[in-house]
């Protein structure tokens, strides 16, 4: 718990400029794609009214134990970001949608996605997207994103290129016994600005905005790491 506590307070201390986004008058947030809680944690720790919402019921209990761990009043839910009941609609003066969740939203999934969370937005609320910057990627297409070692373990995480997705991978192995590995394979969408924007644009959001990261800075599609779009309903 400890080391998750540490976790979450890095992001806080990385994140905490993301306020520069909305107003003060922002106190409920929706956290769609919330994984294992991180982002929904310290949204909480931030003084948000949390629900949070991700389609893997198996993430969905790691969330609720870390929030509990925490002592935090976050109510989590096993939807998809296109299947959130109407009961959900104009509920939130901010959804969230943060740590490339978009991303794994199917081509055939997108549009009703992004309608639904437009419609889980109060009347004036605004809506906060981070996704990485594909443009970057796929035009660098650089396979390998990094090495890391932790104990006698390695994780080697690379890029598999497609026609129109690409497959981002974690291969796990132990130095002392090869033999022994896992890979895990996630298709990824890489969806480009131009088609983000079309996308948010049908579903109704007119006033878009789009940034290189949470703290404002512009967006470069050559150099930008993240792809952060902040919209108003």
């Amino acid at each position: 718990m400890i080391r998750w506590l540490t976790l979450i307070l890095h992001w806080i201390d990385e994140k905490i400029s993301y306020r520069v986004l909305f107003t003060p008058q922002i106190k409920s947030v929706a956290d769609v794609g919330c994984g294992t809680g991180l982002d929904s944690i310290a949204l909480f720790l931030l003084g948000l009214n949390v629900t949070a919402f991700d389609p893997s019921s198996e993430m969905i209990n790691a969330a609720k134990t870390n929030s509990e761990g925490l002592e935090t009043r976050i109510e989590f839910y096993n939807y998809a970001a296109n299947e959130i009941p109407k009961t959900f609609y104009n509920k939130f003066d901010l959804v969230a949608s943060l740590g490339n969740t978009l991303a794994n939203i199917p081509i055939s999934k997108i549009e009703k996605s992004v309608s639904r969370l437009f419609k889980l937005v109060k009347k004036d609320g605004s809506l906060l997207i981070q996704i990485l910057n594909y443009e970057k990627i796929l035009k660098e297409k650089e396979r390998i994103v990094n090495i890391t070692k932790k104990d006698s373990e390695y994780f080697i995480r690379f890029y598999d290129f497609g026609m129109k997705d690409l497959t981002f991978n974690i291969l796990r192995f132990n130095a002392d016994q090869t033999s022994k590995k896992e890979l895990i394979s996630t298709i990824i969408f890489p969806y480009k600005s131009k088609e983000i924007k079309k996308i948010f644009r049908a579903a109704g959001i007119k006033e878009i905005k789009f940034y290189g990261s949470l703290d404002k800075k512009p967006f470069d599609s050559k150099t930008s790491t993240d792809l952060v779009l902040f919209a108003k309903k």
